[in-house]
């Protein structure tokens, strides 16, 4: 393998926010200097990896699917974990995690001979993190993260402090990473909203919307819940879900318990999401925890008013179009929020997220001259 070449540690090569912006950045970066590869834990074939291919890079397999016992299973996957990395001559890893747990793959790095770990935080929060095994290997693993991680990174303050042990985040020894986001894409554009609400048949209604993958972190039982309060009090509203996840037939059934089938849409996975957000009124994302979520900050670029639950790190909040609030059992302040935007005159905020950090091109300038620097000195 050219040692010029990084492994992206990524889970999976589907549609997601990390994955978005690591495609995002490679996009912008010189990849005759530097490329990235994937490392992936599902040997399946995966809606982003032919335009990683495509980029140059190679999909890595650590795949133990297979195994029906997950105590054997996990063992293995360690061990064919080792073997890529060993076999692969892999110099460099850059690991997007969450937990602490992750860990385990950064031991297996170094014991199979990588000179340099990079553990970017993403995540902010035990929400899908419920295993009992797993928040406490996270709070052993924390203890060692200084001696086997060379480089740490977080997307926010919250990510830093959930991810990193005290030493760490008190002394600010982690780089503060913006997610990279190709702001142009999304900027705000009257005739495409008019030309997505058509085809979207949603001309007369008052549509909410929603980024996110089907799972407990992101918080949908609570999303159906206020949507109908909402649309109890204004029946033209409409709420577009786009994602998929292990919970995406059990929101659905919800959905119908609930007799919202006319009014909520599962909009699946798509590569039109520039497009998707023109056609929304309001986005809203009720996480119990989020790193920094990319789709509040590419709503933003679009110009929407973004409401977001106060457990979302602040960091996302750049433009005064965002309001957070509390996940209360009353649903009240959120209908009445979501409300006070109707009507709401958008314009594009790029400017005002490029000048937060956020331009893909200056995120991805920095990962290109850090790797480029570490790699000079593996020589």
């Amino acid at each position: 393998m050219n040692q010029a070449k990084h492994i992206l540690v990524t889970a999976p090569l589907g549609v997601g926010g990390i994955t978005s912006m690591m495609i995002n950045i490679q996009k912008n970066i010189d990849r005759e200097k530097i490329n990235f590869d994937y490392l992936v834990l599902h040997d399946r074939h995966e809606d982003l990896e032919d335009v990683v291919i495509k980029m140059g890079s190679q999909k890595l397999i650590a795949s133990a699917d297979e195994i029906s016992n997950k105590w054997h299973r996990g063992f293995v996957r360690w061990y064919r974990l080792y073997r890529v990395f060993k076999d692969n001559d892999i110099k460099v890893l850059h690991l997007n995690g969450g937990p602490a747990s992750d860990m385990t793959t950064v031991f297996i790095a170094k014991l199979a001979g990588v000179k340099h770990v990079t553990f970017h935080s993403h995540n902010a929060g035990n929400a899908v993190y419920r295993n009992k095994i797993s928040v406490a290997m996270s709070k052993i693993f924390k203890l060692f993260m200084p001696i086997f991680v060379d480089e740490f990174w977080a997307c926010s303050s919250l990510a830093a402090q959930f991810s990193f042990p005290k030493s760490i985040v008190k002394n600010q020894k982690y780089k503060f990473i913006p997610n990279g986001i190709a702001l142009e894409k999304f900027s705000y554009n009257v005739s495409l909203r008019k030309e997505m609400r058509k085809k979207l048949g949603v001309e007369d209604k008052f549509v909410i919307g929603h980024a996110g993958r089907f799972n407990i972190q992101k918080n949908h039982e609570y999303l159906i819940e206020m949507f109908s309060a909402l649309h109890s009090k204004c029946p033209d509203t409409v709420l577009l879900l786009f994602g998929d996840g292990e919970l995406y037939k059990k929101i659905q059934d919800k959905v119908k318990k609930m007799n919202l089938e006319d009014s909520v849409r599962f909009m699946g996975t798509t590569d039109e999401m520039p497009k998707m957000y023109q056609a929304i009124d309001v986005f809203v994302m009720p996480s119990f925890c989020e790193g920094l979520p990319v789709a509040g900050v590419e709503a933003q670029a679009s110009g929407l008013p973004v409401i977001l639950a106060d457990t979302i790190t602040k960091e996302v909040g750049v433009t005064n179009c965002v309001k957070y609030l509390p996940l209360s059992d009353d649903k009240a302040e959120w209908v009445r929020e979501i409300l006070n935007f109707r009507g709401f005159k958008r314009y594009s905020r790029c400017e005002e997220l490029k000048r937060a950090g956020f331009d893909e091109k200056d995120v991805a300038r920095y990962f290109q001259n850090y790797y480029l620097k570490v790699l000079e000195n593996l020589k």
